[in-house]
């Protein structure tokens, strides 16, 4: 609410009081002074009076027989909140000018000694006012305004943050492309210097140990056309004749479902693994095991189970090099198959289909 102070605005004051004589003399005070004065007796009036119309101004007797000073400031917190209220008394006491004064009036007059006073002192009260409301109404705006400055930088700080992961998620996931490239750059190095498959199978399984660690491992290669046998292994951690036997039971079981797909496939609970291939779950409780199939085009050319104690995890890492190296491992394979079955060919000789290996010889 803004009050008006200029002699040339009019400022709307509400006159509360029942002795007319008093009354009169301080309306025409404020009258000349430019206020526009609605006049009432009671704090029904009071009610009556604001129901339609918003004053800057409630002048107010505290001698009423009809009101106390509590029932007042208790009215005009409900009906006009924040309004200044100045008293008036004929007869005032010092004790009822402070009471009046603690209830929250905002000045007292004593009339008729203080009637030629009225004017300038209210005048004095609404420029005050007006400018508490208008620190109260700077303050908001500020307050506004820190908020939604507050507001647009935490904006901008998540929006940063959010940029900072991406560009730290981007560096990871390009470093990580970068160390798989290394890896399977070095792997192919390594294994396109091999033509024999026993020495490729030793190279390539030293160069996995480098890259995952300690671990059991078994390489199957096919023994015919639907057969199954062991084509190298590592024992890390088993008897030498228990594992010889387990990895035994496990080629013909396991095989046939890891060549079927060309994934890493990684089971946290060995058991679930062992049935799944049905195979003893006793040999494989409370280890990880991962499976892999290795193809050449369409064929799957080795089948590869790795395990070891739960205790020592199969790694994001250790899966993304398996991932890496079971294509490059699988082409080789074909590749050392297909030289050794055209080196068995008498040239020139009937045309035979390089795709119909004879896989019990070459393994």
């Amino acid at each position: 609410m803004k009050h008006k102070t200029n002699t040339n605005k009019q400022v709307k004051t509400l006159l509360i009081g029942s002795f007319p004589k008093t009354v009169e003399s301080i309306r025409a005070s404020l009258e000349i002074s430019g206020h526009v004065v609605t006049q009432v007796q009671s704090l029904s009036g009071l009610e009556s009076a604001t129901e339609n119309t918003s004053f800057d101004l409630i002048v107010s007797s505290t001698g009423s027989s009809k009101f106390t000073a509590d029932e007042l400031f208790e009215l005009t917190s409900l009906l006009t909140p924040g309004t200044p209220v100045v008293g008036f008394s004929s007869n005032p006491t010092p004790t009822s000018v402070v009471e009046f004064i603690r209830q929250g009036g905002v000045d007292f007059f004593c009339v008729p000694e203080d009637l030629g006073l009225i004017s300038d002192r209210v005048n004095i009260i609404l420029s005050q006012f007006q400018k508490s409301e208008d620190l109260k109404e700077t303050a908001k705006q500020n307050l506004r305004l820190h908020t939604s400055m507050n507001e647009k930088l935490q904006r901008a700080s998540d929006e940063n943050e959010s940029l900072c992961n991406d560009l730290a998620n981007t560096h990871c996931e390009t470093q990580k492309q970068i160390q798989q490239a290394s890896i399977a750059a070095e792997f192919q190095t390594l294994v396109n210097q091999e033509l024999e498959i026993e020495s490729m199978l030793r190279t390539a399984l030293g160069y996995l140990l480098t890259r995952v660690g300690a671990t059991n491992a078994a390489v199957y290669l096919h023994e015919g056309e639907v057969e199954w046998g062991i084509g190298a292994y590592i024992n890390y951690d088993r008897q030498p004749d228990q594992f010889q036997t387990l990895i035994e039971s496990v080629g013909p079981q396991a095989c046939p479902l890891i060549s079927g797909s060309g994934d890493v496939i990684k089971y946290k609970d060995g058991e679930t693994f062992a049935n799944i291939s049905d195979v003893d779950s006793d040999d494989f409780s409370g280890s990880e095991v991962v499976t892999m199939g290795c193809f050449y085009e369409d064929r799957c050319m080795a089948a590869i189970v790795l395990f070891r104690g739960d205790t020592k995890p199969f790694n994001q890492e250790s899966l993304d090099t398996l991932e890496t190296i079971k294509s490059i491992f699988g082409y080789q394979l074909g590749t050392i198959l297909k030289i050794h079955r055209r080196a068995e060919t008498k040239w020139p000789s009937e045309s035979i289909d390089d795709d119909e290996w004879n896989y019990g010889k070459a393994a």
